[in-house]
């Protein structure tokens, strides 16, 4: 059972990936990148979206809306180095899926059947191309369709998040739906997406489906440890890779040092507050006057204080 990590915007940068290298997860994604910026040769977006040391365990993710656009934005990333290639088709944000990216995707299959016709034979044949979908968005609720294409250009896998656009985050992933595509012919790999937050519910899940992985999003955030613990759960049913406290201190260090390095101090003090909460969520009970402590270092603007903070919790 292969463990990938999804990509995630604001998540998954080069910082982030460092810290879930080390729970060896079987491929990690960067943040999913904007076919126009891709194609316009967008700084930030070469420099710091699809910032690797390790192209072979690293997938990058695409979106945009435009057919061209997408064609030469997977030859780009392909041209600097990526052999995994994801296409966005599950993003439920408005900002996306109102350019008709994302999500709206999945009301345009005669797109994606075109872009894959002409796109395939121009391409290496170890590049290899998925998609990542949702299960519906207005009136589409027909995703085996997508399944039927992933096998007619026989790409590399399909991953189904069980949630519709109109749900975002919200409600429960409906895995009785990707259960049902998973049992359906196919020559493709597939992965199933959605509210994998515990290696119980994770295996409860896997057992249910016919499926060759699972990809981890929102449960990754401050959760390193869930990469080694589905893993261990899945094969043997016990966990051995444990969330400690002291861990936990060590591991938020190590990534706050890691977005210092490569952004500097500013965007390092500013960027780990987003993660603190949810690394030490779980030992609030732990903390005395948990808010307050953790309210002090997310508003602390310097990086040897915040530091100290962290330290001292």
């Amino acid at each position: 059972m292969k463990i990938y990590v999804a990509p995630m915007s604001g998540i998954t940068d080069y910082s982030f990936r460092k810290i879930m290298e080390k729970f060896n997860p079987d491929l990690l994604f960067t943040e999913m990148v904007n076919a126009n910026l891709l194609n316009r040769e967008n700084d930030a977006t070469i420099n710091e979206l699809l910032k690797c040391d390790d192209k072979e365990k690293t997938g990058t993710q695409i979106f945009g809306s435009n057919k061209n656009e997408l064609l030469l934005g997977i030859l780009k990333l392909e041209e600097i180095g990526f052999k995994k290639i994801n296409i966005n088709m599950g993003c439920p944000q408005p900002k996306i899926i109102r350019n008709g990216a994302g999500s709206a995707l999945l009301e345009n299959y005669n797109l994606m059947d075109e872009l894959f016709s002409e796109l395939l034979p121009k391409l290496d044949s170890d590049t290899k191309i998925s998609i990542k979908i949702r299960t519906g968005y207005k009136n589409f609720n027909n995703p085996e369709i997508f399944l039927d294409l992933a096998n007619k250009y026989n790409l590399d896998f399909i991953c189904v998040h069980g949630r519709t656009q109109n749900q975002f985050y919200s409600g429960t992933a409906n895995w009785e739906i990707v259960s049902n595509l998973s049992k359906l012919p196919r020559n493709t790999e597939f992965f199933g997406n959605g509210d994998l937050f515990e290696p119980k519910f994770i295996k409860e899940q896997v057992k249910k489906c016919n499926l060759d992985g699972i990809m981890l999003s929102r449960g990754v955030i401050g959760n390193p440890w869930l990469i080694a613990q589905a893993r261990e759960f899945l094969q043997t049913g016990k966990i051995k890779t444990v969330k400690t406290f002291d861990n936990t201190k060590k591991i938020v260090l190590e990534h706050l040092e890691n977005i210092f390095e490569n952004k500097g101090e500013i965007k390092a003090v500013l960027e780990i507050n987003k993660f603190l909460k949810p690394y030490f969520l779980e030992f609030q009970d732990e903390i005395f006057d948990f808010k307050n402590k953790i309210g002090k270092i997310i508003v602390e603007k310097n990086f040897t204080q915040k530091q100290n903070l962290i330290k001292k919790l």
